[in-house]
């Protein structure tokens, strides 16, 4: 019997260690979802509203064992009204990135991952007084490196949770227009290198991917 037991548990262990790996030509799918609003009504004030969604798929093909290659979209939008009369500030966002990541198989459906991202930003924003004139968008564009590590779990051949933090180390360049409407204008230009560790739950992720 307690033979029986222990091939049983051997032969489930290796099932969790194939599950563990992706084999060359493995399709990965992701992405995340965020939403958030808020409302604030203080006793002596103006109420105040913020409303704030986001959504980014990705996509990635494995070019060698544990190996892949991947894309990935983004759009994000952000409205605040606040002050009397009301000031309406926007923000949308549009992204699109390339990735590279790599596995390391620990066993028992674990695996640690390391993550490079290259992407690119484009942002819109607008302020303006409710029911006013809305002024020419403001225009800039952002490029960021970012490092990415963390470790998965396979639940299935086909189904991954994974846990991480984001940006854990990025370099940055932005590029930023205002435009009040008028012959006046403001450039901007910035440049950032750092870590995420003071904001570490801030940035702390976690995910599914499914396996194709």
């Amino acid at each position: 019997m307690k033979k029986q037991f222990y091939l049983l548990t051997a032969g489930l262990l290796l099932v969790c260690i194939a599950h563990a790996q992706l084999k060359k030509g493995d399709i990965l799918l992701g992405g995340n979802v965020n939403f958030n609003t808020q409302t604030l009504t203080p006793t002596n004030g103006s109420k105040s509203s913020q409303i704030y969604y986001s959504f980014s798929p990705s996509i990635a093909k494995a070019v060698k064992d544990d190996l892949l290659v991947g894309l990935n979209l983004s759009y994000s939008h952000s409205r605040n009204k606040a002050g009397a009369p009301a000031t309406i500030s926007t923000q949308d966002g549009y992204g699109l990135g390339v990735f590279v990541r790599k596995y390391k198989t620990l066993g028992a459906g674990f695996a640690l991952f390391a993550e490079g991202d290259l992407g690119g930003f484009y942002l819109l924003s607008n302020s303006y007084q409710d029911g006013g004139t809305k002024p020419p968008a403001n225009k800039g564009y952002s490029i960021n490196a970012g490092f990415y590590p963390g470790i998965a779990y396979f639940i299935s051949k086909h189904v991954q949770l994974e846990t991480g933090i984001q940006n854990l180390g990025y370099i940055q360049y932005g590029h930023a227009k205002s435009n009040s409407g008028t012959a006046l204008e403001a450039k901007s230009n910035t440049f950032g290198v750092g870590t995420s560790l003071n904001q570490a739950l801030d940035n702390f992720v976690v995910g599914v991917k499914w396996v194709l």
